[in-house]
């Protein structure tokens, strides 16, 4: 029993040491990434390490960006040649601008951020309803042609078919032709065998029209296909640059928001804020301790990875329109499913159709009578069938599901969407938090009004409620003693 309490007492040691060695590791790497955003925010410093340390992080961040605007730009089909130049032409100026202009820094961090935000979502919505309709249309276009193209089969089949059952007739005429041949003959009777058989069929008409037909078609399908390709490329590159130029758009003005309106977004107690309340507690200064649970509900303590009820609204907001869009996808979905579902029950019911079996039993009856008497009789027998299917195999439509194809992107489109929702709410405090740490005076500022707003708050809460105190206990006061009551009225008439 000793032995197994010295082991039991040695693996909690070892258990603390390693959550302890965990905490520390995340600690320094916490003060590390800490200190190059830091480093990041300031101005340029005269210093060799920092100047260093600063060119590392702009040229990270300007090969990061040429990483993205690259996968974009390969996503619109741009040649190898046009994205390699766009991107080493950005990859070469955006870093030396960003070492030398500290608000460009905190622009290109604002940017990518909401990249991620109801712009990110916007641009993410259009992707995928462009996905959606392209690849729906186009199926339900080729389904539709498969169709077409099954009727001019079929059509095309029909002559054969004909002409096996002319076959058929001939043969039964000249079955015919043999048994009146195989009569018996005299000198009284004979039979001239002078028959001649000509048919044709004048089908040249119908062949000009169906191989006019198919060259329309083909005409018709390549012009709609190179419109819907021509038509999907413009919409993909008008998507991506004017959901670029909005973003950049919003960006200025949130920056320029954030900067001129003192009451924008502030709503935060970060801990500046919460140093600044301990500088007016030293200084003997009015300071706030802690947010009653009121106040927690109208400020939010950052950073912080609870959601507060204002942040689920925000969550609920971003994810509506989201909401919708996939409503109308899975619209759209099952209309080109219902088309796949109503070829392939024609494809199936033709299908299972029985062939069409024509039989003919002919029957010859020949006899001979001599001064009214029966002499000789000849009876022969003989079928003919001719069977043919409705419709051939080969030229029933085949038709495919464009949810197959499309299943992969729109799930990971899905997929982001949901992770932007998750994160909408912490990405508009990250974004505060970094126009805050390159705007030190504006930051001050910020902390300063909402410090006295609280203060303003809380003294007429407290003003409120006295008011409420004195009016419920004038009430009781009354409702025990009316005689009060009735004093007073007495004590009000002239």
């Amino acid at each position: 029993m000793i032995t197994v309490s010295i082991l039991f007492d040695f693996s909690f040691f070892d258990c603390r040491k390693v959550i302890q060695i965990k905490m520390a590791i995340l600690k320094t790497g916490a003060q590390f990434f800490g200190g190059l955003f830091e480093l990041f925010a300031a101005e340029r410093k005269s210093s060799l390490k920092n100047a260093l340390c600063l060119i590392s992080l702009c040229l990270v961040m300007g090969l990061g960006t040429s990483g993205i605007l690259y996968m974009s730009l390969r996503a619109l089909q741009c040649s190898l040649l046009l994205t390699l130049s766009a991107c080493g032409a950005f990859a070469a100026v955006i870093p030396g601008a960003l070492f030398l202009s500290k608000y460009l820094r905190c622009f290109i961090l604002i940017f990518l951020i909401s990249c991620g935000t109801q712009q990110g979502r916007n641009a993410l919505i259009t992707a995928g309803t462009g996905v959606v309709l392209y690849n729906c249309a186009q199926n339900s276009f080729h389904n539709l042609r498969r169709l077409v193209e099954s009727l001019e089969c079929n059509l095309e089949n029909m002559l054969p078919s004909i002409r096996n059952i002319l076959a058929k007739y001939i043969d039964v005429i000249y079955w015919i032709r043999q048994q009146i041949q195989n009569l018996p003959t005299s000198h009284f009777v004979k039979f001239v065998d002078d028959l001649k058989l000509k048919h044709s069929i004048d089908d040249e008409v119908l062949k000009s029209n169906l191989n006019t037909t198919r060259v329309s078609l083909e005409i018709l399908a390549n012009r709609i296909i190179s419109t819907l390709d021509m038509f999907s490329h413009i919409c993909k590159s008008a998507a991506f640059i004017m959901g670029i130029l909005l973003i950049l758009i919003f960006t200025w003005f949130y920056t320029k928001r954030f900067l001129t309106n003192i009451k924008f977004e502030n709503i935060y107690v970060t801990n500046q804020f919460l140093r600044f309340d301990e500088k007016q507690k030293e200084q003997g200064k009015p300071y706030l301790l802690r947010l009653s649970r009121k106040e927690k509900k109208s400020f939010i303590r950052i950073p912080t990875l609870r959601l507060s009820e204002r942040e689920w609204k925000t969550m609920a907001q971003f994810c509506a329109p989201i909401f919708s869009n996939v409503c109308i996808w899975i619209i759209i979905i099952m209309l080109d499913y219902g088309l796949f579902l109503l070829i392939s029950s024609i494809r199936h019911h033709l299908d299972h159709l029985p062939a069409i079996n024509i039989t003919m039993n002919l029957e010859f009856s020949a006899e001979t009578i001599f001064i009214g008497l029966p002499v000789d009789t000849h009876k022969s027998t003989e079928t003919f069938s001719y069977e043919t299917p409705v419709s051939k195999g080969d030229c029933i439509a085949r038709p495919t599901l464009s949810i197959t194809k499309i299943w992969t992107p729109l799930a990971a489109l899905i997929a982001a969407l949901l992770a932007l929702t998750l994160l909408s709410a912490k990405f508009t405090i990250l974004k505060v938090l970094v126009l805050s740490s390159f705007y030190a005076e504006m930051e001050k500022r910020r902390i300063e009004f909402l410090h006295e707003k609280i203060l303003q708050k809380r003294s007429w809460d407290k003003l409120m409620d006295k008011d409420k105190v004195l009016t419920f206990t004038a009430n009781r006061v009354s409702f025990w003693f009316p005689i009060l009551r009735m004093k007073h009225s007495e004590n009000e008439l002239p």
